[in-house]
């Protein structure tokens, strides 16, 4: 019976976080339409919770987090919607409306000169308060004395990143004993689809790459756009053309100004006013659609073919979370937490080599408006997103358990567990051997 209800209550949370359809989220927080250019927490609160079994007191926690909120990674971006819009302002092609938005767009990229794929401190202050939290709810893992070892990527980003979470836990804690490390041998477990599938073009997804795509653009002939392109030029058409462009790429410059204007939420500019007065709910939602189609096909989806060269590589970091748990458990790690800090495609390969009950990632990829309901790439990988590993032993049981928090809410496993969302540390192990091992087949 308890058993029962522990279930009903995860699908409960699973209901209530689809309460509301992706229009009706989108239509409130309009910079979700762009995932992974969200900022973290900034539409949802963080769930209480579960308490942990009688008797048991957590020890240990491993952690993989991506990157706090940045700068635009490429100067181009912005780069090149300010050359579209004087080339739009010489040929008297921009309405009342669009020598505003080039006005901004204008004050955005001066804002990022210089800055390039940096961290801002909206990106350091969101580790920190991670942090902060993980001290709070596991306390007992963060005695004086205690060692933690974070180990990053070798982007300044990550780097900061790493810096800034560490030192919320010296607030908390000051008495906690920090290592910091930045290694090239570290890279292959930081950065696996990197180091070690570097062969394989993530934006093509391998020996496939026409098939999605292709989804993709028939999709798109079919969605219209004209509202928000008629607010900001007068003719898009001639546009493209002084630019030596075909016609068809004006949806790409109308969707190049709303991941810029929805971007700015990541250098604590929080004003949606222009988005608003541009873009039709429709069009946002049709934005949404296009990018989060995107990223499921080209990061995230495990059903998509040859998706399996894909995610082997996983087992790097899969394997490296295994490791320094069952030495912790041993009693021959000297440190009680190890935390990383990488990039939200590593990140999403590690949810797929999960495959939580909360976070579908096999759906059909062939139907774009279907996919927008049941994988909702804001949910899953904005700024900062994280995943903890956290550790309990008892000493009444010789039974070490684990649960596992996607951004600080409690997640479910297909495995069987009278105490869900905490496991047996034996069955999980496990079952994440089983997972990367079918990775390989």
């Amino acid at each position: 019976m308890k058993r029962f209800f522990l279930i009903l209550s995860a699908l409960c949370i699973a209901t209530l976080a689809f309460a509301q359809s992706s229009r009706e989220e989108i239509d409130a927080h309009p910079h979700l339409a762009m995932p992974t250019h969200s900022v973290y927490g900034g539409a949802y609160y963080f769930e209480p919770i579960a308490k942990a079994p009688k008797g048991y007191e957590p020890f240990y926690i491993s952690h993989y987090g991506r990157h706090g909120s940045r700068y635009e990674a490429r100067a181009k971006y912005t780069t090149e919607l300010v050359n579209i819009f004087k080339i739009a302002e010489d040929n008297d092609l921009l309405t009342a409306k669009g020598k505003e938005v080039k006005a901004f767009i204008d004050k955005i990229h001066a804002a990022q000169i210089g800055h390039i794929g940096e961290l801002t401190l909206v990106g350091a202050e969101q580790h920190k308060g991670i942090a902060r939290r993980m001290y709070n709810r596991f306390k007992p893992v963060f005695k004086r004395g205690s060692i933690i070892n974070s180990r990053s990527s070798t982007y300044t980003r990550c780097i900061l990143s790493m810096a800034a979470f560490n030192e919320g836990l010296k607030e908390c804690q000051p008495l906690v004993e920090t290592h910091l490390f930045v290694s090239e041998s570290d890279q292959k477990i930081i950065r696996p689809l990197d180091d070690v599938a570097s062969d394989y073009n993530h934006s093509s997804r391998g020996k496939h790459p026409q098939e999605w795509k292709g989804i993709q653009k028939a999709w798109l002939a079919k969605q219209d756009l004209s509202h928000a392109t008629s607010v900001v030029f007068t003719d898009i058409d001639a546009v493209c053309a002084h630019m030596g462009r075909d016609k068809s790429k004006g949806n790409g410059i109308i969707t190049s100004i709303y991941k810029r204007l929805a971007f700015i939420q990541n250098l604590g500019w929080h004003d949606r006013s222009l988005i608003d007065s541009i873009f039709t709910p429709e069009e946002r939602h049709i934005l949404y659609k296009f990018d989060n189609h995107s990223l499921f096909c080209a990061f995230g989806g495990t059903s998509l073919p040859d998706s399996n060269r894909y995610f082997a590589s996983m087992e790097f970091l899969v394997d490296d979370i295994i490791k320094y748990a069952d030495l912790a458990i041993e009693g021959k790690n000297s440190a009680s937490a190890d935390l990383r800090f990488g990039h939200d495609y590593h990140l999403l390969g590690l949810l797929a080599a999960i495959n939580f009950n909360e976070i579908p990632m096999d759906c059909d990829y062939k139907d774009i408006d279907k996919l927008a309901e049941e994988w909702r790439g804001y949910q899953f990988i904005t700024m900062a997103s994280n995943m903890q590993f956290v550790f309990y032993r008892s000493k009444k049981s010789a039974d070490i358990l684990v649960r596992i928090l996607h951004n600080e809410n409690d997640m479910t496993l297909p495995i069987e567990s009278a105490t869900a969302p905490f496991y047996k540390w034996e069955d999980v192990k496990n079952y994440l051997n089983a997972r990367t091992a079918a990775f390989k087949k």
